[in-house]
C-alpha cells in the first residue's frame, strides 16, 4: 500500500483571478493561477514517495456553469502547469440544493451524495482504486470541510491559511 497526499484544489493549488471572483468558480483555463511555491512543494512530496491526489468539490457543474468534461479539461491543464506531477484528480460535481434557474442539463447533479466534502467518498474511492494506506496519508486543505474530510477518511490533516479562511 502506498501513502498519499490529498490536496484541495482552489486555495491550495490554485487561486481565483479577480475576474473569476464575481461568481466564485473557475470555469476556464484562463482563470487558473498556480499559487507560488506549489510546484516545488509538490515535487518535494513526490520525491518523498507520496502519491499526489487532488480532491475537490465542483458545484459549478450542478449550477450549469461548466460541464464534467470542462472540469476534466481544466484538471489536465492544471496538471500540465504543474509538470504532470498529480497522479489523479477526483471531483464532486454535485450540490444538494436546487435553484430555480439551474439549466435542465445540470439538474441531474443536484443530489445529495457521498463524495461531496466533508464526506470522505472521494478519498475512499481513491484509496480503493490506487491501493492507498490512509493512515499514512495526509489531507491538505484550506477549509474546515477539507480537514473534516481527511479525518473522516482516517488521514492526518493540515489546514492552510488562505483568502477563503482568513475570517475563520
Amino acid at each position: 500500500m502506498k501513502k498519499a497526499v490529498f490536496l484541495d484544489r482552489d486555495g491550495v493549488i490554485i487561486a481565483l483571478k479577480p475576474q473569476s471572483q464575481a461568481h466564485g468558480y473557475i470555469c476556464d483555463k484562463e482563470e487558473v493561477v498556480i499559487l507560488p511555491g506549489v510546484r516545488q512543494a509538490l515535487d518535494t512530496l513526490k520525491s518523498k514517495g507520496y502519491a499526489l491526489i487532488v480532491i475537490t468539490n465542483q458545484p459549478a457543474v450542478a449550477r450549469g456553469l461548466i460541464s464534467v468534461e470542462g472540469v476534466e479539461e481544466l484538471h489536465r491543464f492544471i496538471n500540465e502547469q504543474l509538470g504532470n506531477v498529480i497522479d489523479r484528480f477526483y471531483f464532486c460535481p454535485h450540490h444538494p440544493e436546487m435553484h430555480p434557474d439551474v439549466p435542465e442539463h445540470a439538474k441531474k447533479f443536484r443530489i445529495a451524495c457521498d463524495c461531496r466534502k466533508p464526506l470522505p467518498g472521494m478519498i475512499l474511492r481513491a484509496a480503493e482504486e490506487l491501493d492507498l494506506n490512509l493512515s499514512q496519508s495526509w489531507m491538505i486543505g484550506d477549509m474546515v470541510s477539507d480537514v473534516a474530510t481527511g479525518i473522516a477518511a482516517g488521514c492526518r490533516t493540515i489546514m492552510l491559511k488562505s483568502a477563503a479562511n482568513e475570517r475563520v
